[in-house]
This record gives C-alpha cells, structure tokens and sequence, in this order.
C-alpha cells in the first residue's frame, strides 16, 4: 500500500490482525470494546461498540459453523452461491471520523472489487470466510494500545476458547464424537478458571 506524503509515495506497511477478547465495561453505562491483536499480541486495537454491534458479535461468533440465521450468514450464502470469495479486509479510520470502518477485498472469479463497509460487519465476514484482517501502521501508531499482563492472559484465554469452539465444531462435522466430548470438557474447565486480578 502507498500514500502519496509531499511529493512522493510513501510505502505504508500493512499489519496482520487476530480477532480478540469482547469485554463489556461497567463504566460509561456499561459500554462494550472489542479488541483486534496485532500478531505477536504485542498490541491491540481497541473499538467501543454499540450495543446493536454487540449484539450482531454475539449472534454471529456463536454460530461457529454458519448456521445461524443472520443478516451476515445470509449475505454470507449469498456470496458463495454467486462464487464471491472475501479476499481480505482492512481496518480502517480517517482522521475525520469518528468510528473505524473496514474494506473489503470481494473476488468474483475475473475481478477483484473493494467495498466499504462497517467495521463490525469486516470483522464478521471476514470470521465467517476465514480470511485475513489488516490494518495499516499509522491506524496502528495513532490508536492501539499497549497489552498489561492481566489483559494479555484474558486475550489468551479467550483465543484459546475461540480455537476449542472451531474445533469441537469440525468434530461433530466429521461425527467424532469422541474427540468433540474431549474439547467440550477441556472448554467448560476453561470457562470456569476464575480471572486473575491486579
């Protein structure tokens, strides 16, 4: 990617992002921030969302294999019965905004086509399409935050979690029900280990 600084361009370096933690916050009437990791998790991006976004989080992220019915899943299907792929989406915020926005890389088979779209519903298919999310190194400069030790172990737990749930799911798809007993009992001991305070 490049930005055009002066009288010249300038490369701007992309960075990889991981989907993170959701944690809601007592403060500010029980606001709601979502957390994107920049791969290392050295770093994150954090995004207040709405209560409808939360909301839309919810509904999509616990529906692992798609199934549920939402406006996402829906576009979703929609996408793939016309063989549009969800290339890549890229976090983004102009300086004149208030809220980050994503854009999304569409592949119809001949041509690739950018398309804007709200962060929450990037973030969304971009899970549902397992494709990367990125975000270039100014947003990163200007809005992440540094991870404290105690965030870092939630993140962690949380990712940790998302993986068991996306392979629980596999193995009832392939009917291992077996391996699927497994990983519902490794995920319910981690759900219960008690949060550590500062």
């Amino acid at each position: 990617m490049f930005i055009f600084v002066g009288n010249r361009y300038r490369a701007m370096k992309r960075i990889r992002l991981d989907i993170g933690a959701l944690t809601a916050s007592p403060d500010n009437g029980g606001s709601f921030m979502f957390f994107l990791y920049r791969e290392g998790m050295n770093k994150c991006l954090p995004v207040k969302l709405s209560p409808p976004e939360m909301h839309a989080v919810l509904s999509n992220f616990n529906q692992p294999d798609g199934t549920g019915i939402t406006v996402h899943n829906v576009f979703f299907s929609v996408l793939r019965q016309y063989h549009i792929e969800l290339l890549e989406v890229t976090i983004t915020r102009k300086s004149d905004e208030e809220n980050f926005a994503s854009e999304l890389l569409l592949f119809d088979g001949e041509k690739e086509t950018r398309q804007s779209a709200g962060f929450m519903d990037g973030v969304i298919l971009a899970k549902a399409f397992a494709c990367p999310i990125y975000t270039d190194e100014a947003i990163m400069e200007k809005y992440a935050s540094a991870i404290d030790i105690v965030s870092d172990k939630i993140v962690k737990k949380e990712i940790r979690l998302q993986k068991l749930k996306e392979e629980l799911s596999q193995a009832i798809a392939s009917e291992d029900y077996e391996r699927a007993a497994q990983i519902s009992r490794v995920i319910d001991e981690i759900s219960k280990e008690p949060e550590e305070k500062e």
